[in-house]
């Protein structure tokens, strides 16, 4: 009964966030800028609408290292069924040191998406980090010891080497490759369940060395069935809707992700774990009682 208790009280905790989760959705892909000292850069960050008779009313804010150097409209507004691209100006002052990668990151929130349950009152925000690699400046005298001054490096990088390691974490990042069954299930790599599967991947599990750690062993695992499950998908409709029904419940608790921000190792792991329980509660332990509840009564 414990089981069965715990599983209601996940449900009535997430699904309410997947109920909001279809009001606002936002391109997948990371926006990294190159940029020195002295210049700008304009960048847009693509947001949809999935309301159908209602404009989606936005507050734009931006947080962290590197926020100074943003410019954006403050709000803005979507109409229904339809997508904006925010403009993100970027400018580096020529008198700044360089040498260093800064991760702001900016929000939308929707001013007008405020869905009380209960005692909870649930806000839609977007997140997007922006990936600021700021070359060294030229002049060698503007260049600081940013360990000193609580950056990242211990002196600005040459050119060359912040190349390689730019290139090195790209291909960190995109070794996972697509998300096979996903892209299967719902018809395309541009769906919202599969941008948000990368988004999460992307700008949260791979940044922590844990989860990066993780999904080197679950992409392992992973790319061993998921490419022989997407053709079977592709050959079998109905095969195709039984993954659909099997992995929503996943979605769902994966969605929780979006609406968090995790700075740290110890948060990773925490939800981390917090997800893999509650799929667990979800995919066998609540089964398992209900199958158990139904031998009793018969």
């Amino acid at each position: 009964m414990n089981l069965f208790l715990i599983f209601v009280f996940a449900a009535i905790l997430i699904l309410p966030l997947w109920e909001a989760a279809e009001g606002l959705r936002q391109s997948a892909l990371e926006i990294i800028i190159d940029i020195k000292p002295g210049q700008t850069q304009t960048v847009l960050w693509t947001l949809a609408s999935d309301k159908e008779n209602e404009v989606t009313v936005l507050e734009i804010t931006a947080r962290g290292n590197g926020s100074e150097f943003l410019t954006f409209p403050k709000s803005g507004s979507i109409e229904p069924l339809q997508s904006v691209r925010v403009p993100i100006g970027v400018s580096i002052p020529a008198d700044y040191p360089g040498g260093i990668e800064l991760k702001p990151a900016v929000y939308a929130t929707e001013v007008n998406e405020e869905k009380p349950q209960g005692n909870i009152l649930f806000i839609i925000t977007m997140k997007k980090t922006i990936h600021l690699n700021i070359a060294p400046n030229d002049d060698p005298a503007l260049w600081v010891d940013w360990n000193e001054v609580g950056g990242t490096t211990d002196q600005p990088q040459s050119i060359a080497e912040q190349t390689d390691g730019a290139d090195t974490k790209l291909q960190t990042q995109t070794e996972g490759g697509g998300c096979l069954i996903a892209t299967a299930t719902f018809g395309s790599e541009l769906t919202p369940q599969v941008q948000m599967l990368r988004e999460i991947r992307d700008n949260m599990v791979l940044q922590t060395q844990s989860g990066a750690s993780f999904m080197t062993g679950f992409n392992q695992l992973y790319y061993s069935f998921s490419p022989t499950i997407a053709d079977w998908e592709r050959q079998n409709p109905a095969f195709k809707e039984l993954v659909k029904l099997t992995i929503t419940p996943m979605l769902t608790s994966l969605s929780i992700l979006s609406y968090v921000d995790i700075d740290s190792e110890a948060q990773m792991i925490g939800y981390g774990v917090g997800i893999i329980l509650l799929n667990a509660v979800m995919y066998f332990a609540a089964p398992a009682l209900a199958i158990t509840i139904l031998k009793k009564r018969v």
